[in-house]
């Protein structure tokens, strides 16, 4: 039996929706699908109640009690061999699931499985690999921008290894998978532990995906097995907020597995002020927007398109394309949270940039 466990937190209408999914791509396989409610407001909680099946189980919790916690009590009342833990704002593609089990079950000393991910419906926009947070690479990330040549460099070897990740038709093997979804089986959960309540939201599968390896276990990216992954809806509807986790948790994180380098890590912090905004003038800024920008180009030949928050671009979404213009689809659009964003395009076959940009989209614009 495969076990499915999701955290509802006013995130009703994507839940149903991720759901309708699974039932339609899951076939023949035995699952029951717990849905642990964190707190909702009384209408989602009513929405969510209207979730039929017997397989559906749903815990209701009168106060949010975090995203991690929410997700040990689903697996502690979870009776299958294989667990499927996902985000409400998941929708599967036909035949993912049964492709990701199959995988967990032949793959050598496979300890978690985790599937290629969309941003948008209509499939334009891949999200990147999950990385591992280093003292290390926090540090690199804040030195490259000190100059332009750095960050460029760096940035091409970024890509190279996201070009293979992106255009991989074998599984790969990963340092770490998104806990956006992730499949395992009730003996790895058994040997390495659930998820770590010291992170409340956030982090808690970068430190449960180490753990799983330093227990000997691999991690596999399943190309054949698609997910649209509505990217952070939830933090969306709070950015402040949703950034203040973020940090409590880097902190604890960085405490557990790199206590030793601490003071490195508070040189990197002061470093983050001087570094601050160097690299983001070499973008064309097209100013405050409010509907999709259009980007044209001299040849119609393939291209990259990479979009990210960050001015290094590390990570970024990427979508390709050939043709001499480029516009961001409305979907993906309407799923971008206010701030600045920042696009390179490059030519495919030589790796060549063609155009840099940023806007700034702002809090209540479409």
């Amino acid at each position: 039996m495969l076990s499915i466990i999701t955290v509802n937190h006013n995130s009703s209408s994507l839940l149903k929706e991720c759901f309708s999914s699974i039932v339609s791509t899951i076939g023949n396989e035995s699952f029951e699908f717990f849905v642990v409610d964190s707190g909702s407001k009384e209408e989602d909680v009513n929405n969510l109640l209207n979730l039929k099946g017997d397989n559906v189980k749903i815990i209701l919790n009168s106060e949010n009690i975090g995203y991690t916690r929410a997700i040990n009590t689903g697996l502690r009342n979870a009776r299958g061999d294989f667990i499927l833990i996902t985000n409400p704002d998941v929708f599967y593609m036909s035949g993912s699931i049964k492709i990701m089990l199959n995988a967990l079950a032949t793959f050598p000393r496979c300890g978690a499985v985790g599937p290629k991910t969309w941003w948008n419906k209509k499939m334009t926009f891949l999200l990147p690999f999950s990385e591992l947070v280093t003292p290390y690479r926090m540090c690199k990330s804040e030195i490259i921008k000190v100059s332009r040549a750095m960050t460029e460099v760096t940035l091409r070897g970024w890509i190279k290894k996201t070009l293979r990740y992106w255009l991989s038709e074998k599984p790969l093997r990963q340092e770490m998978l998104s806990g956006a979804c992730i499949m395992t089986t009730k003996k790895v959960l058994d040997v390495v532990g659930s998820f770590d309540e010291i992170f409340p939201l956030y982090f808690e599968d970068t430190d449960w995906c180490l753990r799983v390896r330093k227990a000997g276990y691999n991690l596999f990216m399943v190309p054949q097995a698609n997910i649209i992954h509505y990217y952070n809806q939830s933090a969306k509807q709070d950015m402040e907020a949703s950034q203040e986790k973020f940090n409590y948790s880097l902190d604890k994180y960085l405490n557990k597995h790199f206590k030793s380098l601490l003071f490195l890590i508070h040189q990197i912090q002061k470093l983050q002020k001087l570094t601050n905004n160097k690299v983001s003038a070499m973008y064309n800024d097209k100013g405050i927007l409010t509907i999709p920008p259009v980007f044209t180009f001299r040849d119609d030949s393939k291209k990259l398109f990479l979009l990210s928050p960050a001015d290094s671009l590390i990570p970024s979404a990427g979508s390709f394309f050939q043709g001499n213009s480029f516009e961001i689809p409305g979907d993906l659009w309407d799923c971008l949270g206010e701030g600045r964003y920042f696009v390179k395009v490059l030519t495919l076959d030589r790796v060549k940039v063609c155009g840099s940009w940023s806007w700034l989209k702002e809090k209540g614009k479409p």
